[in-house]
């Protein structure tokens, strides 16, 4: 169907928006679609979901109500929405100046950043990134505690580790996974010290300053700022704030840090964080529902699924949702609302199974999708081979399509700012109106919202209990080394006062 289709258009220069429609074996469906740019207008919608949508504006009304009650309180992990405001007021000159900072500590040459984080902590600052189209392979990231990947990693970069910096990103300050990388490479960094003939304790204040952390504002217990407190080696006035979980914090100090380190201008930033609060200032309105495309989007997803179509197929198409993109989106999704009604992937690369698989018909009652692409008018091929997919979906599967605006050779910096913070809110929406529409669930009474918390991630943590040892894990650096543990780095081993 679908090489029918693009035949179709190359050959025949067809109107591919009504090539579907044309063909007698289509059937009727709804379509959303959402556009992020201030040059599109509002989302258009099929009658169905049209009546749908008016006959529940109460409804949404009510769920609006009692977000606006609370997103500006800490514990509910809604501070998101004023996030972008915050880092407008100031924080966000700060936050480039020690990127600045931390790239001037070079040698010989440009030193790349490494990202340590896992989950939310990494996948929100590699997509934001990935979006720009500006990582040049001057940021990696890294999320892996075994001993051949971290080898492996360090000689993919090529440079050695003496030319490597590093962001430690984790909230809690005591995430095992990343804890562990960041003794892994600061030890590794000691090491190389030493074996130039650097004394100890001079080995590792310079390997301290390869460094910049990100975590919690509070030093308590054991955490990674009761650690670093009052070390002037580390750069570490970058926060991850309280009441912003890691899949909701795109615009944290971590993911701003990571453009300001690959040299995104300071003035593109300030466009995506200005476009993100503009959808905060207008999504949280209950006499705006006609424009707010998070609640439409959220509402289509209860409308599909009462319709039989109950998993949600995500997929992107181009190289600026690959990096990161992809497992954002699926934790964002999958951990906000807990289960697993959702996939993902990036095209053209996964067209050929996605296509098969969609269009079996033993699975037209269970997918909808949405197509999120650039600017279809970015190439004639472009416009003509989504639209011939758009076509072929749309014939069995209701479908929402989502398209951003470029600028240059990147997502246009509003579009960025408007389509997360799009789905920030329209993932919370999508919990909340299930909830409301659901006769067994709509009387009960969150404390906070489940679409924000973890309920379960704290289970594997308390069943791996870590010493502090096993964190901390890397020997003496006051300890004799023997020749062999510096063959890696192909210098004889000496001390230099």
């Amino acid at each position: 169907m679908l090489v029918e289709l693009l035949s179709a258009a190359v050959l025949m220069n067809a109107d591919l928006d009504r090539l579907a429609y044309e063909n007698p074996h289509a059937h009727s469906i709804e379509v959303v679609k959402s556009n992020y740019s201030d040059e599109y207008s509002l989302p258009t919608r099929g009658d169905g979901f049209d009546k749908f949508y008016s006959k529940n504006k109460e409804v949404m009304k009510n769920v609006l109500t009692d977000f606006n009650s609370r997103k500006n309180k800490t514990e509910q992990y809604l501070k998101w929405t004023s996030l972008p405001q915050e880092q407008l007021n100031g924080h966000l000159s700060e936050i480039y100046a020690q990127a600045n900072t931390l790239k001037s500590r070079k040698d010989k040459i440009e030193r790349p950043l490494v990202v340590l984080g896992i989950g939310g902590s990494k996948h929100t600052a590699e997509f934001l990134l990935n979006m720009t189209g500006q990582n040049n392979g001057n940021v990696y990231f890294y999320s892996d505690i075994d001993p051949m990947s971290f080898n492996n990693f360090i000689n993919n970069t090529k440079v050695g580790i003496q030319n490597l910096n590093f962001l430690v990103v984790t909230k809690s300050g005591t995430t095992f996974e990343t804890q562990d990388a960041f003794k892994r490479f600061e030890q590794e960094l000691i090491d190389y010290y030493i074996a130039q003939g650097i004394r100890p304790k001079d080995a590792r204040n310079k390997a301290q300053k390869h460094f910049a952390i990100c975590t919690d504002s509070f030093a308590k217990e054991n955490n990674l700022r009761m650690q670093i407190r009052n070390n002037p080696n580390y750069l570490q006035k970058l926060y991850i704030h309280d009441g912003v979980g890691g899949r909701y914090s795109m615009f944290d100090d971590a993911g701003l840090f990571v453009l300001a380190y690959a040299g995104i201008h300071q003035g593109y930033t300030e466009r995506i964080l200005s476009a993100a609060q503009r959808i905060s200032n207008t999504y949280t309105q209950a006499n705006t529902l006609d424009s707010n495309t998070a609640m439409k989007n959220a509402m289509f997803n209860v409308y599909a699924r009462n319709k039989g179509y109950d998993i949600l197929y995500q997929q992107y198409f181009g190289r600026f949702f690959e990096q990161g993109g992809e497992n954002w989106a699926k934790q964002l999704y999958l951990e906000s609302l807990k289960d697993f009604d959702f996939q993902a992937s990036k095209a053209p690369d996964s067209m050929h199974y996605a296509t098969e698989g969609l269009y079996n018909h033993e699975n037209r009652k269970k997918y909808y999708v949405v197509m999120t692409t650039i600017n279809p008018n970015v190439s004639t091929n472009y416009k003509h081979y989504t639209a011939a997919i758009k076509d072929t979906y749309a014939s069995e599967n209701p479908m929402i399509i989502e398209s951003l605006e470029v600028e240059g050779n990147s997502i246009k910096p509003e579009a960025i700012g408007e389509y997360i913070q799009s789905k920030h809110f329209e993932t919370v929406f999508m919990g909340c109106m299930r909830r409301a529409m659901n006769k067994k669930t709509r009387n009960d009474v969150y404390i906070q919202y489940p679409e924000v918390v973890q309920f379960n991630v704290e289970l594997y943590k308390k069943k791996f209990k870590i010493k502090k040892e096993d964190i901390y894990e890397a020997e003496d650096i006051n300890k004799p080394k023997l020749k062999s543990d510096y063959e890696k780095y192909n210098v004889v081993p000496g001390r230099k006062d």
